[in-house]
């Protein structure tokens, strides 16, 4: 019997309850920083094949995630959605459901299993435990599907450095090949986090204008869809981005796509704090 992933985050990242969790996510569809109006119905043959999206409280970053999610909204629902967080401890694939105010999420065991057999990462449930990565993400997709909730799917990977992450891209492309499915990959990520609250300071002066400058050199590699470049602007840059193997990981398996920068804003454009702040991107690959 399987066992059933209860959700942290309610209350927190988003509210507990699914009404105010749908009002919630409609005034962030429909907020000044938001794409302004809630989905349509999908009026497309083909399914979003990426996005990226940021990982906070519904209430802040809402707004900039809401513009991916109408794209995905509008187009095809895919089989799965692949969610890609961090570990800071080691990589893994879950397999529980999840459950949220909405209801319960299925993984796409099937698939799991498919990928493991190819030997770069393993079944890890453990890792799970203390992730924000994936939950975050979770009533974003129920809100959107709410007439197909019961169809929706998820594969949520957390990758850490010990994975090799050329080898996980092609074994991830091989097996959607060979099961036929078609997928959205998900990766919620902030793009820097900035301030002594954040342990990143890497500039005293106008950093508020200097963070917009670094996330703008890494956001165009995305766009160019450079992962291995990216990967080295970020280190390089020494960028305090939580998700950036992940990002790394989203454009190896889509190249060669470009992406769309829909969105982009930092906590600061809303409450002036310039001391600690945080930038949110949202970005479609069609």
């Amino acid at each position: 019997m399987n066992h059933m992933r209860k959700n942290k985050l309610a209350g927190i990242y988003y509210a507990g309850a699914p009404t105010l969790i749908n009002n919630q996510i409609k005034k962030a569809f429909l907020s000044e920083k938001g794409p302004g109006d809630l989905p349509t119905k999908p009026n497309s043959k083909t399914h979003v094949k990426g996005a990226i999206v940021p990982l906070f409280s519904y209430d802040i970053s809402g707004p900039c995630a809401a513009w991916s999610y109408k794209q995905i909204a509008e187009e095809k629902m895919p089989d799965v959605f692949i969610i890609i967080g961090h570990s800071s401890q080691e990589s893994g694939i879950a397999m529980e459901p999840y459950e949220t105010p909405y209801g319960i999420i299925r993984t796409d065991q099937a698939l799991a299993r498919e990928i493991i057999k190819k030997g770069n990462i393993k079944h890890k449930e453990p890792i799970f435990d203390r992730d924000e990565f994936i939950e975050s993400q979770l009533p974003f997709l129920q809100y959107i599907y709410d007439s197909n909730i019961e169809k929706i799917k998820i594969l949520p990977i957390l990758i850490s450095h010990d994975v090799e992450l050329k080898k996980l891209a092609v074994d991830i492309k091989e097996t959607l090949l060979e099961t036929n499915k078609t997928a959205t990959i998900i990766v919620p990520t902030n793009m820097t986090s900035y301030g002594a609250n954040h342990s990143y300071i890497p500039f005293e002066k106008d950093a508020h204008k200097k963070v917009y400058e670094l996330d703008q050199g890494a956001l165009d590699l995305i766009q160019q869809n450079q992962p291995l470049d990216y990967l080295k602007y970020v280190d390089e840059k020494g960028m305090n981005t939580n998700n950036y193997l992940g990002i790394t990981l989203l454009m190896l398996i889509l190249k060669p796509r470009k992406s769309l920068l829909e969105q982009y804003y930092t906590t600061a454009d809303l409450n002036n704090d310039t001391k600690n702040f945080i930038s949110f991107a949202s970005l479609v690959f069609k």
